[in-house]
């Protein structure tokens, strides 16, 4: 596949993007970064844990924020679309009834905005383009499209700038990509006329924003196109001399899909400053395994046992639920649940039983988590036994035996021996 190359310089001053922020329409508006630095972030999203779920506009979140749209986890194969990595991806959806109508799309923090540049930083998504979508085959020039923001911040750590990738479908039934900084809210009419690619098979691309230094000093970001290979096929660079990285630029802000022109759009793999990151849940005793607690009096609580849960992917694992099911359900706990373990560590889950029935309790203990393998659920059975009371043990009494009774004859014979001497 050939890889197309365009570079251009854009000598504009304040972009619509900045004064359509100023109007509230951006997300966000007016907040402040801390003193993260972009350089050292990274952040990962694959959409693989099973308690992902988007959190309400406006959330304190650093992750995904369905801003008024939906961005809904599904399993691989969905809609005939199969996962980019792992065994889910998420849907983004367009707006919800009743959404302002200046509000658009889902968009992430990145794991949170920064103000300071540290070299520079890279910004990628996974998104299938699917060329047998309904509106891309409605021969309808721009009746499908996206476009899909990645800003950045100035170094008071407020809203600088966007660079965006175009998406919209032609009258031949192909979708072109462009780039630029700036956004109608809704697809573009021009691709075809300015640099773009043209997608003329379905599939999984990536979308990359590179932030780096243009060589004079100032910001250029190259806003590349990689095809399900990791291969650049497309590259526009956009740059602005005035906006010069020791003075003015910042670090990240968000990824942002500003809006859609498609029943659903398949997206995975948000990161930045990092690949395809998975994690891998391992465990001692192995997922399946009956976890013993041991025995108790009734009502007190039993010695318990520990489950060795072992990190062992390149994502930091996440173990975001803990529950028990089944008839001795209540009697049973978990300590540190949820938890964060962090690749090649590993951390000890407390199991715990308190008995409220004499017998043998038992329960299903379930872990959720974002293990992209072997999927996010893994489930054990618990055990421990009560019992009301702890009986006296039987007195003992020795048995009467022939030999038992002789000695018992002798020793007396010996004591009367004994007496009729000392008379």
């Amino acid at each position: 596949m050939f890889r197309f190359l365009t570079t251009v310089w854009l000598l504009l001053g304040a972009t619509s993007a900045l004064a359509l922020e100023a109007s509230a329409r951006w997300p966000d508006v007016g907040v402040q970064a801390d003193q993260q630095r972009s350089g050292d972030s990274l952040y990962f999203q694959g959409f693989e844990s099973a308690c992902f779920g988007p959190p309400y506009s406006p959330a304190p979140d650093d992750d995904w924020v369905r801003f008024f749209s939906e961005v809904n986890q599904v399993p691989s194969g969905t809609g005939g679309v199969p996962s980019r990595n792992g065994l889910f991806h998420a849907e983004l959806l367009p707006p919800l009834p009743g959404a302002p109508g200046t509000t658009s799309g889902a968009f992430t923090r990145l794991g949170g905005y920064a103000s300071t540049f540290a070299g520079g930083f890279i910004v990628e998504v996974d998104v299938f383009l699917d060329l047998n979508d309904p509106q891309v085959l409605s021969g309808i020039n721009a009746d499908y499209g996206f476009d899909v923001a990645s800003a950045v911040n100035n170094q008071g750590g407020t809203h600088h700038r966007d660079f965006i990738f175009y998406a919209a479908s032609d009258t031949a039934g192909q979708i072109l990509i462009g780039s630029g900084t700036t956004s109608t809210f809704s697809p573009r009419t021009d691709l075809a006329s300015g640099p773009h690619f043209t997608v003329t098979s379905s599939g999984w691309y990536g979308l990359q924003w590179v932030y780096r230094d243009m060589g004079d000093g100032s910001l250029a970001v190259d806003t590349n196109l990689l095809d399900a290979g990791g291969t650049i096929v497309w590259t526009r660079t956009l740059n602005f001399p005035a906006d010069v990285i020791a003075t003015t630029i910042g670090g990240n802000r968000y990824l942002w899909f500003l809006y859609q022109e498609t029943d659903r759009l398949p997206i995975d793999n948000s990161r930045i400053n990092t690949g395809v990151l998975e994690a891998d849940y391992e465990s001692s005793p192995a997922p399946g395994s009956a976890i013993d607690l041991g025995s108790a009096l009734l009502g007190n609580p039993a010695p318990g046992a520990n489950l060795l849960v072992q990190s062992q992917g390149t994502l930091r694992l996440e173990v975001c639920g803990c529950s028990f099911s089944g008839p001795g359900a209540a009697d049973f706990s978990i300590a540190d649940c949820p938890t964060l373990i962090d690749p090649g560590s590993s951390q000890n889950l407390a199991l715990g039983c308190t008995p409220s029935v004499d017998g043998v309790r038992s329960a299903t203990l379930q872990l959720l988590t974002n293990d992209s393998a072997s999927g996010g659920s893994f489930n054990y059975t618990v055990v421990c036994n009560a019992s009301s009371a702890v009986p006296n043990p039987p007195a003992v009494v020795p048995a009467r035996t022939p030999l038992s009774l002789a000695l018992l004859a002798l020793m007396l014979g010996s004591l009367g021996l004994l007496v009729l001497r000392r008379r």
